[in-house]
């Protein structure tokens, strides 16, 4: 019953993110945990209306497509000249973040209500969303192959085109975990074996580099001990 289309009207696509995630939730533990698929019905709908200004792009600060970097940005940096607006999602801050609450809530959207993906532009946009931060087209002329994820260090970075003299950082490993839990669960309800399968390789690699670099055990040899 709260006002879903009001809490999901920032200016910063992370926090919208967050918002429309955190709505799901609560339909998804209505529905399956709850048993109360009319309460959660209810709720699903205003998701959905909060949901769609987004696939039509009519939120405050809209996307942009860059063809210098090849991305979907935020406008923010665009409209007041701030590099650090939406966390500098502009120049490619944290593009898995702040996208991958938006893949995770359609995910259970559709699963909640198949028929959700073919209505509009709902996949398209979703699968948009996907590209930008979790390409795994190597070719592709319009996005990069795995923008975030580095196959290599078995993690995501956080930072975007900005300059960093102590180098690039992760910043959060469970956004960075939700970013590709997001994609499996996109994959497995929009019908996208690959998708799902690449979900999964890439956390059981970021199982294993979280435990390694960032959540370390007392037997930790990565670090030094001092």
């Amino acid at each position: 019953g709260q006002d879903m289309e009001k809490a999901t009207s920032d200016i910063s696509m992370y926090w919208n993110g967050k918002a429309l995630a955190k709505y799901v939730m609560l339909v998804y533990a209505v529905y399956e945990g709850g048993r109360n698929e009319s309460l959660a019905a209810y709720g699903l709908k205003n998701l959905k209306t909060a949901f769609s200004k987004f696939v039509r792009n009519t939120q405050k600060v809209p996307l942009y497509y860059d063809d210098y970097w090849g991305g979907i940005t935020s406008s923010a940096s665009y409209q007041r000249k701030d590099s650090g607006l939406d966390f500098g999602a502009t120049y490619y801050n944290d593009h898995h973040f702040h996208y991958g609450y938006f893949v995770y809530a359609a995910a259970i959207m559709a699963y909640l209500d198949h028929s959700w993906l073919s209505q509009g532009n709902n996949k398209a946009y979703v699968d948009t969303l996907v590209r930008d931060y979790a390409n795994s087209i190597p070719n592709d002329s319009y996005f990069p192959f795995s923008r975030t994820f580095d196959w290599w260090h078995g993690h995501s970075w956080a930072t975007g085109i900005f300059e960093s003299a102590d180098g690039k950082n992760e910043e959060s490993t469970s956004e960075d975990a939700l970013s590709l839990l997001a994609v499996k669960m996109w994959g497995k309800v929009s019908g996208d074996a690959n998708m799902e399968a690449r979900g999964n390789l890439q956390l059981a690699i970021l199982r294993r580099s979280l435990r390694n670099y960032f959540l370390m055990e007392n037997t930790n040899s990565v670090q030094p001990s001092r």
